[in-house]
């Protein structure tokens, strides 16, 4: 088994565009910094980051996307198996997860720190602080505003939620791209074409039956309370999802060929 060399190298291949990343979104604080003392004193410009890991999300989900074919026909190429790159590309999934997840909390943290020399001007809180370690008050009972709890316990439990969370989100992306690369033109055309398709007609649907849309809107709120009210059931439901989308992946891998 050669899993090694392949970790390695779907490590080094997304190593770029990671630090890519965190280089434009450092560059961007960086940047209004720059032009912070010389905008007017009551312009009252203030630099906020709430929940950098929500756009990490997105970031890895379209990483993820792009992490399949090349690094599949190379290892094929190299006669690495379809088994050892599977549990390689999760091994790299791991590793790539944990260390965003330090780098979201270390961006969150510079940023905060920024607050001392520039006062009333950067605020920065993680994505776990907001949604579990945050109060919600009233001002004069229309504009709302967080009050959040930063501690060296958020800090932790902020990186273990973007852990999981971005998990999660690499392993949907990842049976994405293996699901289109194993479909011929007309499959692909049917999901690509199909889904946008049916969301409009669910959606008219909806809009139509109204008790129907209430109905689904109850189950499903129901169904997220369960899952998400606290941050160890949305670790389980973001392992459990990570372990039922890798095994998808997987059925669809063994199987794929070089085209």
């Amino acid at each position: 088994m050669k899993i090694y060399p392949s970790f390695r190298y779907q490590l080094h291949d997304q190593r770029p565009a990671i630090l890519v990343f965190y280089g434009v979104m450092v560059g961007i604080i960086l940047l209004n910094m720059l032009f912070l003392p010389f905008a007017p004193k009551d312009a009252n410009l203030q630099v906020t980051s709430g929940g950098i890991t929500a756009v990490t999300m997105v970031f890895t989900f379209i990483l993820s996307l792009c992490a399949f074919k090349d690094s599949f026909l190379l290892n094929m190429q190299h006669g690495i198996s379809r088994h050892s790159q599977f549990w390689a590309r999760m091994g790299a999934v791991a590793v790539v997860s944990a260390a965003m997840a330090v780098a979201d909390e270390v961006y969150t943290l510079f940023i905060a720190l920024l607050s001392f020399p520039f006062p009333n001007s950067f605020f920065a809180h993680s994505l776990y602080e907001i949604c579990y370690a945050s109060n919600m008050s009233a001002i004069d009972g229309s504009f709302n505003y967080y009050s959040v709890h930063t501690s060296g316990a958020t800090i932790l439990l902020s990186v273990v939620m973007s852990f999981f969370v971005l998990l999660a989100v690499n392993a949907l992306g990842y049976l994405i791209t293996v699901l289109n690369y194993r479909l011929n033109k007309v499959g692909k055309i049917i999901l690509w074409c199909g889904w946008p398709c049916l969301l409009i007609a669910i959606s008219a649907l909806l809009e139509a039956n109204p008790w129907l849309e209430k109905a689904l809107q109850s189950l499903f709120m129901s169904f997220f309370k369960l899952c998400l009210s606290s941050l160890p059931r949305l670790c389980f439901t973001c392992l459990v999802l990570t372990a039922v989308l890798s095994g998808f992946t997987w059925l669809l891998m063994r199987r794929a060929v070089v085209k």
